[in-house]
C-alpha cells in the first residue's frame, strides 16, 4: 500500500513540474506582403491568439520544396495540474523569415494537417537588377499609429538616418487590396562619403483605408538592413 501511494506521489509530483508541452500555436491570419522579387529577404507574418497566459510564443520552422512553403508554428502549455488559467485573449505575432525564393509562384502552409490550417498564394517577381535591393530603404524602428492607432490613414516611421551622405527621397506603396499595405522609404545617396552619423528620422505617410477589404490591415515596412518591421490597424470605422 505504501508502495502505491508512493507512486501516486511520484506521478503526481512529475505532472506538477512536468516541463512546458511544445502545442500547435493557435493561429488564425496570414498576411502576405506584396512586391517581392528574388533578390529579397522574404518575409509573411503570421498572427493568433492564446486563450489564457499559460500559453507562451515557441518557434517557427520554414521547409521550402519546390513551389510549396510549409510553415509550422509551435506555443509552450506551461498549464500545472494544480492551477488553473484565467480566460484571457492574448494577440501574438510572429514574423516569418522565408528567405530568398526563385521567382515564380508559391501555395503557402501555415500548420498543414491541423484544425487551424492556413493556405495561401503568393508571387515573387523577377528582379530588374543583380543587386539585393533595387532601391536604399530607411533606418526604420518602429511605426507610430498615433491616438488612433491608424484608422484614420495617417501613421509615422520612425527611425534614423545612419549617415549624412543620405538623405530622405521618397515613399512608395503597395497593397494587396485585401490586407496588407506595403510602405517603402526610399532613401538617395547625395555623397560618396559616408562616415557614420546617426540623426533621427520620422517620415510621415497617409493611405486609403477603404481600399481594403479586411477589417485588420497589416502595415509592412521594408528597412535598411533587409528585414521589416510592422505594425496591425484596424479598419471597422472607416
Amino acid at each position: 500500500m505504501k508502495k502505491y501511494v508512493a507512486l501516486i506521489s511520484l506521478i503526481f509530483t512529475q505532472l506538477l513540474f512536468a516541463a512546458p508541452v511544445i502545442v500547435n500555436a493557435p493561429i488564425q491570419k496570414l498576411f502576405i506582403p506584396s512586391g517581392y522579387d528574388n533578390n529579397d529577404n522574404v518575409e509573411v507574418i503570421v498572427t493568433g491568439f492564446f486563450t489564457n497566459p499559460c500559453y507562451a510564443r515557441h518557434k517557427f520552422t520554414v521547409d521550402v520544396v519546390d513551389d510549396v512553403i510549409d510553415i509550422k508554428i509551435t506555443a509552450l502549455s506551461t498549464l500545472r495540474v494544480d492551477e488553473a488559467c484565467m480566460d484571457m485573449m492574448i494577440p501574438f505575432k510572429e514574423v516569418v523569415t522565408i528567405g530568398n525564393l526563385q521567382a515564380g509562384d508559391y501555395t503557402i502552409f501555415v500548420n498543414k494537417n491541423t484544425a487551424n490550417e492556413i493556405k495561401d498564394k503568393m508571387k515573387v517577381n523577377l528582379a530588374s537588377s543583380q543587386s539585393v535591393d533595387d532601391h536604399i530603404y530607411a533606418m526604420v524602428d518602429y511605426i507610430d499609429l498615433g491616438f488612433v492607432g491608424g484608422e484614420n490613414g495617417e501613421l509615422n516611421l520612425v527611425g534614423w538616418l545612419p549617415s549624412d551622405c543620405l538623405e530622405f527621397d521618397r515613399v512608395e506603396m503597395i497593397d494587396n487590396g485585401k490586407d496588407v499595405l506595403s510602405v517603402l522609404p526610399i532613401m538617395k545617396r547625395v555623397s560618396d562619403f559616408c562616415p557614420m552619423k546617426l540623426t533621427p528620422l520620422n517620415i510621415p505617410v497617409k493611405f486609403d483605408t477603404t481600399r481594403f477589404k479586411s477589417k485588420q490591415v497589416l502595415v509592412f515596412t521594408r528597412t535598411i538592413d533587409g528585414k521589416s518591421v510592422n505594425a496591425l490597424i484596424s479598419t471597422e470605422n472607416k
